[in-house]
């Protein structure tokens, strides 16, 4: 049901550490933070377009999330983080883990700041790594594509939510 759109995502590597996804939206800044913070949209939208995502959340600074994505062959990928700064509806920043052995020991740190284009929004994520191995790993899993994805199926809930 997917639909061509002229809002693509862009990913840079503008330091040895960092991911840098950026994404426009036709919607409001207040729409795109709250389909971002509220989990029974965040279920409908995180993941790859085969997949089914479950999401436990304590939106509060210091709260912990679970997000659970499972394939359409059944597998499942668990996410785990804790909410470090919530500037409603500026900003949000969290750690995040693939909570899989043994990626589970590296927690990257993702800054996502919400920028108001008047009607629109302009969403850039800054994923920060303690490594450029742990960076590279990250790139390397295939997440570009995933969060292409993602970023697509947030477009389409968006549409319905406006």
């Amino acid at each position: 049901m997917s639909t061509l759109s002229k809002n693509t995502m862009t990913l840079t590597t503008p330091s040895d550490r960092e991911i840098v996804l950026t994404r426009e939206f036709d919607a409001r800044r207040e729409l795109v933070f709250e389909a971002y913070t509220k989990p029974e949209h965040i279920s409908r939208w995180w993941g790859c377009n085969d997949s089914t995502t479950t999401c436990e959340m304590d939106f509060r600074v210091g709260g912990e999330y679970r997000f659970v994505m499972r394939s359409s062959e059944g597998t499942e990928h668990p996410f785990k983080g804790i909410y470090r700064e919530i500037s409603a509806p500026e900003r949000l920043v969290n750690t995040q883990i693939y909570d899989v052995e043994p990626y589970s020991e590296f927690e990257a740190l993702i800054t996502t700041v919400f920028e108001d284009l008047g009607g629109r929004t302009k969403l850039t994520s800054t994923i920060l790594h303690r490594s450029i191995e742990e960076r590279d790993g990250h790139l390397n899993s295939g997440m570009k594509h995933g969060a292409a994805e993602s970023l697509n199926r947030l477009e389409e809930l968006l549409a319905t939510m406006a």
